[in-house]
């Protein structure tokens, strides 16, 4: 699901949880700045909490005695659901109170919502058809009319109680099951979002044991290097080297691969951060950092762009590391690759490092996001064109496209060289397609484009398949 605020979250996934990762990270990813989060529920079954109340017995279409005698509704029954599965919303109360003669003389109903750990919720003077979108605002709970219809009594104005209240207290919830075929699924599922560019799974060490865990960053690994356009975002709150040691080995087996590797990033320890749950005496509590990462990213992306690194930039939403560790644990953890979260004397907590876990040509995050970049752009100038004739007019239009999206990122400084040519190249042509290739079916343009720095080439070869696939393959 996509979603571009805190309260966005929250109405499809609920608010703060105690002992889960993933909401207290989409809070520190926004607190940063972070614009657009796509979040995937992992797991299967779960059961919302509801709670229901009967708010007068019916006869013949009408109340009876005692009921409030004055509304119309489409049930007499009101059940009230929290928006998504778990024990979030367990204890939530909601109070509806039924006054027989408003302000302007006629029925209102005031609606109170108390969600655990959030503010309290209160709307008053609504008529009986604005009930369920008041108590639908909150972005946290559902209602709906169950039961027997019922129409307003026609005695009188005078007919029935002047004034009732109705309570419900959410109750019934449970959490969902999660297992690694889930967070297997959920890989395979956000491959298919082109619009990701940052991944990361703040719950998977307290969801999964240590194997499942590997086996997921693996494969997270596998389909980030496989599209070329996203960055897998890990974490450990370990610092002291040799923690830091058999933790690198542990993920080194995970993703063995060197394409893999650059498309993974690790960051350490974890960080102090404010507890939001308020289900505990202790204001702050240690906090996976990832989330907060993937909004500073998100953050320099649009300040400065991608193909500068992500790195001295200063964290929101923390006030200190977790963990103390020397001046040696850090250059240990550098030399493994682990980028570090430090928390300077009048500095503030800053991001130390942007490398991948690659330790060869591919270790610079700044030189992979440039490329993911580069990738995503090249898919939506390309795709477009997978259906045209195998023609030199073809082969003209693809570099054409594809030299514009270079050409640009020259122009933001991301690219060495004094002029295009010594910048980047592109080859869509008769010897990059032969007529093997096209009684194949298949166009293929070849790119090459040298980072600001290191001076190297980066060469990518595009490939418009016959049965309309757009591959990018890293050379």
């Amino acid at each position: 699901m996509r979603v571009t605020s805190r309260l966005a979250y929250a109405a499809l996934f609920g608010r703060q949880r105690t002992g889960m990762a993933t909401p207290r990270a989409v809070e520190a990813y926004f607190a940063n700045e972070g614009q657009v989060a796509w979040v995937l529920r992992t797991g299967r079954g779960g059961d919302a909490a509801s709670a229901a109340v009967v708010l007068g017995a019916v006869a013949g279409g009408t109340w009876k005695a005692g009921g409030p005698a004055r509304l119309s509704l489409p049930g007499n029954e009101l059940r009230v659901t929290a928006t998504s599965p778990g024990t979030w919303a367990e204890r939530t109360t909601v109070r509806i109170t039924y006054r027989a003669f408003g302000v302007q003389g006629d029925p209102e109903l005031d609606v109170r919502i108390a969600v655990p750990d959030e503010p309290v919720i209160q709307r008053s003077g609504l008529a009986a058809d604005e009930l369920l979108d008041a108590i639908a605002s909150s972005g946290l709970l559902t209602a709906r009319f169950e039961g027997d219809p019922v129409a307003a009594e026609p005695a009188g104005p005078s007919s029935g109680p002047g004034q009732q209240v109705w309570p419900l207290t959410l109750g019934g919830a449970a959490e969902p099951a999660v297992t690694r075929a889930d967070y297997l699924d959920a890989v395979i599922a956000q491959a298919q979002v082109d619009e990701v560019a940052l991944v990361c799974a703040p719950d998977l060490e307290s969801d999964l044991g240590v194997a499942a865990q590997d086996d997921v960053i693996g494969a997270l690994a596998t389909s980030a290097a496989a599209a070329q356009d996203r960055l897998v975002v890990l974490s450990t709150a370990l610092i002291r080297a040799p923690d830091v040691g058999a933790w690198r080995r542990r993920i080194e087996q995970a993703v063995p691969d060197a394409a893999q590797q650059r498309a993974v990033a690790a960051y350490a320890p974890w960080l102090i951060a404010e507890e939001l749950t308020r289900s505990s005496a202790d204001r702050y509590a240690a906090t996976n950092p990832v989330g907060h990462v993937c909004g500073v990213i998100s953050r320099l992306d649009r300040e400065r762009g991608s193909g500068w690194a992500p790195a001295n930039a200063l964290v929101n939403d923390t006030i200190d590391v977790a963990v103390r560790s020397t001046p040696e644990d850090h250059l240990f953890a550098v030399s493994q690759q682990v980028n570090l979260l430090r928390c300077r004397v009048g500095g503030g907590l800053e991001i130390w490092g942007a490398r991948t876990l690659d330790t060869g040509d591919g270790r610079h995050i700044a030189h992979r996001r440039l490329v993911q970049r580069i990738v995503r752009t090249i898919r939506r100038v390309a795709e477009p064109l997978v259906f045209d004739p195998n023609t030199q007019v073809l082969w003209f239009t693809v570099a054409r496209a594809i030299s514009g999206v270079l050409m640009e990122a020259f122009r933001s400084g991301f690219l060495q060289g004094a002029t295009p040519d010594e910048a980047y190249r592109v080859r869509c042509d008769a010897t990059t397609n032969t007529q093997d290739r096209i009684d194949a079916g298949e166009v293929v343009c070849e790119i090459e484009v040298a980072p600001a720095a290191p001076m190297e080439f980066i060469t990518l070869r595009l490939t418009l398949g016959a049965a309309g696939l757009l591959e990018v393959v890293e050379q």
